[in-house]
């Protein structure tokens, strides 16, 4: 839509200063978290921490998720302006979503998909795109790719695994681009050499990296930063962090120890000693004597 490589949206992880930090590092676009379309129908306010900061909505799509068309469309055309495009996420293969006839359980409803769709194009100005996985539990994309492009989608992502395998097994790249919309894959893309493999079989017209991005932001260029840098980076990130939501930041941050300390020394039981910690000063300060403790 706005470059070949951006952000993935991820529940919980994808909020503006995760976003803000991979814009930083090369991330050409990126995504909110997922937003009930029926929350933002009820109670837009409730809903507004979520949505993309001035200096970033050009370039961050609002992804939204439901089952009902008719909600799914106004929740869409409340949304356009406050961010680049809409996205309808078919994707998450999350037990309480799927339950409810949302994300990947759209995959086995193609009707409905079209119907969501069709009236959220309807209803907004904007660029609508869908993202999706290659089935729910058996690969049909070339059956959701038509069905998508019937529907009149400008873009479709797609997760190379089914909904049954969660993140399981090895994601597919073998996947067929018709190239009538363009295609964007995901799915175990842990840097830019994946991703320039996984566009040359898929014949992709870009990519979006998940999961490999979390304690990993330099993704984006490819570029290992020394330990010195990372710890830079962490720094600011719990500061880009607290700034957004306060001393709940401490908390907050636990999601990304794993991924910062990954393969370093003693990283086990730092990231115990961590997961204790609840307020940013004494979070900061135990990462400063970690980092420089193990420095060389």
């Amino acid at each position: 839509m706005i470059g070949k490589i951006g952000l993935a949206p991820m529940a919980g992880v994808t909020n503006w200063s995760f976003r803000k930090l991979c814009f930083e590092f090369g991330a050409e676009f990126a995504y909110t978290e997922m937003i009930s379309a029926e929350s933002v129908i009820r109670n837009l306010k409730i809903n507004e921490y979520y949505f993309p900061k001035p200096a970033e909505k050009d370039k961050v799509a609002i992804q939204i998720f439901g089952s009902d068309p008719f909600v799914m469309a106004k929740a869409a055309s409340m949304l356009e302006n406050m961010g680049a495009w809409i996205d309808i996420n078919a994707g998450c293969p999350v037990k309480k979503v799927v339950k409810k006839g949302a994300g990947s359980a759209l995959l086995k409803d193609l009707n409905r998909l079209k119907d969501i769709i069709e009236q959220v194009k309807s209803a907004v100005s904007c660029k609508v795109s869908v993202k999706v996985r290659v089935g729910f539990e058996k690969d049909e994309f070339e059956k959701i790719y038509d069905t998508v492009v019937d529907a009149g989608a400008d873009m479709i992502a797609v997760h190379g695994r089914t909904a049954k395998q969660m993140y399981s097994g090895k994601a597919t790249w073998n996947i067929k681009n018709k190239g009538y919309i363009p295609l964007y894959i995901n799915g175990d893309i842990h840097s830019l050499s994946d991703a320039r493999r996984a566009m040359e079989i898929s014949k992709a017209d870009g990519v979006l990296i998940a999961r490999a991005s979390i304690g990993k932001p330099w993704i984006f260029n490819d570029k290992t930063p020394s330990l010195s840098e990372i710890k830079k980076i962490i720094l600011y990130h719990i500061d880009l962090l607290y700034s957004e939501i306060g001393e709940r930041a401490a908390q907050e941050f636990r999601k990304f120890v794993a991924g910062y300390t990954k393969n370093l020394p003693n990283s086990r039981q730092f990231r115990a000693k961590v997961m204790k910690i609840n307020d940013v000063e004494t979070l900061k300060k135990a990462f400063e004597e970690y980092l420089t403790s193990i420095s060389f």
